[in-house]
Parts: structure tokens; C-alpha cells; sequence
């Protein structure tokens, strides 16, 4: 299965509707996984996480994260994410990322839903933490897609050449 080129990796991480799957580390050495809307913004995906929350203080004491996206329909693209996540804004200083807030809710949410949610949140006073993981070195971005109709094929099974016997 072909990786995907820099601009089809943009353009995936930047298409409306999309979720991905978040993990971080519990002190127990588990793995927590959340679904979580995300905003690609600048070579980053961006995000905030619930205060007080498990996958928060997970990345407080151990910044090492892993995101997947996936879809089901063709090309079926997948991309993974291992990187380190990094507090761009402290908990209580929302208004200085409310606008990337709004982008990144306005690409899974109706305008007015995200307006409504927007105002009930600073209205019940809740501090969260703005997040970003860049997607430079050292995290490591693996991505794949199926083959396009007419396109050379190098194996008949749309495996990675590592899983297939020699």
C-alpha cells in the first residue's frame, strides 16, 4: 500500500468530519485510548483534553502520545502519529485559543451547536488545556492509503512488503 505523499497527508489531516484516536499511558502502565476532535493547524495537530481527566494527567507525566485516523471508504487512508505532546496554552487562558477552538469544532459540528457549546463552557467556568503535537522530527508519521484504480501495482496483496514472505 503506497504512503502517502506530504500534500495527501495535509489534505487528510485538514478534511472536515474527521476524528482520531488518542492514546496515552495510565500510571499503570495501560493504554488509554479516547476518540478526540483535532484541528491541523500549522504542521501540528492540535486539540484540548478534559481538565481533570485521565488522558490530561497522563500527559502531564509522560508527553509521549500516539494518534490514529483511519477511514473505511476508498482510498481508505490510515495514518499513525507517535510523537510528543506539548501544552501550547495552560488551562485558563481559553481566550487565547478560543478561535482555533471554534475551527476545530466547526469541522465535526454545526455552527450553532459550536457556538452554544463555546459560550455553556465559559459560562461554567471550565479551564482546559490547549494541546499540539508537531509532526517535524523526532515524531514518527506513518501513513498508507489503497491503490487508485489504475494504478501499477507492485504486489498482488495490498500488504506492506514487511508482512509478506520472501
Amino acid at each position: 500500500m503506497p504512503k502517502l505523499k506530504q500534500h495527501e497527508l495535509e489534505e487528510y489531516l485538514a478534511e472536515p468530519g474527521r476524528y482520531a484516536r488518542f492514546a496515552t499511558v495510565d500510571d499503570d502502565g495501560y493504554p488509554r485510548v479516547i476518540p478526540i476532535s483535532f484541528l491541523f493547524h500549522n504542521g501540528t495537530i492540535q486539540f484540548t483534553l478534559r481538565p481533570n481527566s485521565a488522558p490530561w494527567s497522563n500527559v502531564r507525566r509522560d508527553p509521549r502520545i500516539s494518534i490514529a485516523l483511519d477511514e473505511m471508504e476508498d482510498p481508505m487512508r490510515r495514518v499513525i502519529i507517535q510523537g510528543i505532546a506539548r501544552v501550547v496554552h495552560e488551562p485558563g487562558s481559553e481566550d487565547q485559543w478560543e478561535d482555533l477552538h471554534r475551527q476545530m469544532l466547526l469541522k465535526t459540528r454545526p455552527a450553532d451547536e459550536v457556538e452554544e457549546y463555546l459560550r455553556a463552557m465559559a459560562e461554567a467556568g471550565v479551564e482546559r488545556p490547549w494541546l499540539a503535537v508537531d509532526l517535524d522530527a523526532p515524531t514518527r508519521v506513518k501513513s498508507w492509503r489503497s491503490f487508485h484504480a489504475g494504478e501499477a501495482r507492485d504486489r498482488l496483496v495490498p500488504y506492506a512488503q514487511q508482512y509478506l514472505k520472501s
